[in-house]
């Protein structure tokens, strides 16, 4: 193995970061999402791992529940997660409700993990391929519940210390190992170079697509040089750490 692989790996080793998610904050995180619309009536679908919240898109309610079931016990047992907890989604079917709901003033994501919940916006308002988004295949593979789900998961591990870019990083590869979905970026822009510090002190300064690329290929290098236990290993000393 190269010097200068085991250096950047070995970097990465300490690189596992803020503030754990209560079941209380949690359950108010939901109320004040849910509070936004008050108007329309909110509907539940419940499955064995997951609460999906909506108002009127029963089917994409449905398959955020069968997704995130799907997937749960798979990312149980890479994490090492030993809570019991549903996760609680909502589904928000304007982007008027999505942006006030969570005070998004940037463009806005096909989803989002946020304090404990995760919002997902209705695919019917996806900017791009809106039709391929009626096929059930292409939103199990290329939707965003996977990828929310491994933040929540790391957040509540990590009791929410683990940084930005380290945490985008976790989510986009294990979302390519369970979906084999890799979201990619030009070849010229793989071989820009973007330093530790700067995706650390600088991620939301950076260009979106490459600090998103770079953080993966940060995580996708600390396994090949220690294996995914370490890296979990890594997480769970995080949350354990008291300052």
């Amino acid at each position: 193995m190269k010097t200068i692989e085991k250096y950047s790996c070995l970097l990465l080793l300490f690189l596992i970061l803020f503030y754990g998610i209560t079941k209380n904050e949690k359950q108010t995180t939901l109320q004040k999402l849910l509070a936004y619309d008050d108007i329309n009536h909110w509907n539940i679908i419940e499955g064995v791992h997951s609460n999906v919240y909506y108002q009127k898109e029963k089917e994409y309610a449905k398959l955020i529940q069968r997704q995130a079931d799907t997937y749960y016990m798979m990312i149980v047992k890479d994490f090492k997660w030993n809570k019991t907890q549903k996760i609680d989604f909502v589904l928000f079917e304007t982007k008027e409700t999505f942006s006030s709901s969570l005070l998004y003033e940037e463009e806005i994501p096909m989803g989002v993990y946020y304090n404990g919940v995760i919002a997902i916006l209705s695919p019917n308002l996806w900017e791009e391929k809106k039709e391929d988004w009626q096929i059930k295949e292409e939103f199990l593979e290329k939707g965003p519940v996977v990828h929310e789900m491994i933040h929540f998961v790391v957040d509540d591990k990590t009791k929410g210390k683990c940084e930005q870019f380290l945490s985008e990083g976790i989510a986009l590869y294990y979302e390519q190992k369970y979906t084999n979905f890799l979201w990619d970026i030009k070849e010229n822009e793989k071989r820009i170079n973007i330093t530790k510090k700067q995706l650390k002190e600088n991620f939301n300064q950076l260009d979106s697509s490459l600090a998103y690329w770079k953080s993966y290929e940060w995580v996708k290098k600390f396994v090949e040089c220690y294996g995914e236990d370490v890296l979990q290993e890594a997480l769970k000393q995080k949350g354990e750490k008291h300052y």
